[in-house]
């Protein structure tokens, strides 16, 4: 669901790949603390193994939205007459 997600939020308009770039550290951070919330036991293999699907998702997404925003064509701005 998560690489759905961002892909209709890159289609929007809302994030690029830059934004997984720069909160990559947060994404693993992020993953990790999900994980020891929804591990049933508390020993460290199972929050691994855990946390690196999640992460994964994260990845996923990172490769499905678009890379960079589309350029917009710059319009010539129109002087008054008043300015010649």
């Amino acid at each position: 669901e998560l690489p759905l997600v961002f892909w209709l939020l890159s289609n929007l308009g809302l994030i690029y790949r830059s934004f997984f770039r720069k909160y990559r550290r947060h994404a693993v951070v992020g993953s990790l603390i999900l994980a020891a919330l929804i591990t049933p036991s508390g020993d460290p293999f199972s929050l691994f193994v855990v946390t690196i699907p999640l992460y994964m998702l994260w990845e996923i997404s990172a490769l499905v939205v678009k890379k960079e925003p589309p350029e917009e064509e710059e319009e010539e701005e129109v002087l008054p007459a008043i300015m010649e």
